[in-house]
């Protein structure tokens, strides 16, 4: 990791006039090599975690609790890909200022670019799996329209920008409170069966009314989550007001975020 470490160094040093697209990307390259450089499957492991997961739930959901929901392997498919994106998203935005601390306090560079980087690995690697996640689809006879095609990719942007601002708190408090990473992974755990990744969220609300409005309104991924899907399997675009809301959510959090950020940034080598 030294090592690593000075040939970034002495990169970034060379880089301090170019545009940032080419740190963002010269970060981003390096976390992609550490990552799976010494891997011996390498890049799979983009696509084998993601559909083992979605291969259990699939092997135990359809044999031992039945589903009737139509195309199931598409509405589970895509509620996989999608949590998956938040938690590996999240995760390594967390991560992002800490396992880059001997750059930071060698280079001044924006460090932003340290976070855009490492979260744009998880977006990398959602794209990815939504080309598997297309393959399907049209294998299953499903033929979204061009405007359900991009609500899709407008509510995993959305989900991104969601990724990067709550990586803005994450990635700094977490320099200060290193247990931080275990509380975050407890959360994502509770996320995941808070969000209708397999199960139907029509049948739950209509059991569970105050289940169902947390759903609807207090877990934004679920929201992104149940529009996209809708578009790419039923042909309609629905919850509008509530992906309003949750865009209006991303622009009040960003603010916040991004002035915390730039504020306790500063001084964050204090704590490395």
């Amino acid at each position: 990791m030294d090592i690593v470490t000075k040939v970034l160094t002495s990169m970034l040093a060379s880089l301090k006039k170019r545009n940032t697209i080419d740190l963002i990307w010269i970060l981003w390259r390096t976390d992609f090599k550490l990552k799976y450089n010494d891997s011996i499957l390498g890049f799979i492991w983009v696509l084998i975690k993601p559909f083992s997961i979605f291969l259990i739930l699939y092997l135990v959901l359809t044999n031992i609790f039945p589903f009737q929901e139509e195309h199931f392997v598409i509405y589970l498919l895509i509620g996989n890909v999608f949590i998956s994106f938040w938690t590996e998203g999240t995760n390594l935005g967390l991560d992002s200022l800490l396992s880059r601390a001997g750059l930071i306090t060698k280079v001044n560079f924006p460090r932003y670019t340290v976070l855009i980087s490492s979260t744009s690995i998880a977006l990398v690697n959602f794209l990815i799996n939504t080309i598997i996640v297309f393959i399907f689809v049209f294998v299953n006879g499903l033929r979204p329209s061009l405007m359900d095609v991009f609500w899709y990719f407008l509510c995993s942007g959305i989900l991104y920008m969601l990724i990067i601002t709550v990586s803005m708190f994450l990635s700094i408090l977490y320099v200060r409170f290193r247990d931080l990473k275990q509380i975050w992974e407890l959360f994502n755990q509770l996320l995941f069966w808070m969000t209708p990744v397999f199960y139907s969220y029509e049948a739950l609300a209509s059991k569970n009314e105050i289940f169902g409005l947390i759903l609807y309104w207090l877990n934004p991924v679920s929201v992104l989550l149940i529009s996209a899907r809708e578009a790419i399997m039923e042909n309609n675009i629905t919850l509008q007001l509530n992906v309003l809301a949750v865009m209006s959510l991303f622009l009040v959090l960003f603010y916040i975020g991004y002035n915390f950020y730039k504020k306790q940034i500063k001084k964050i080598a204090e704590y490395f």
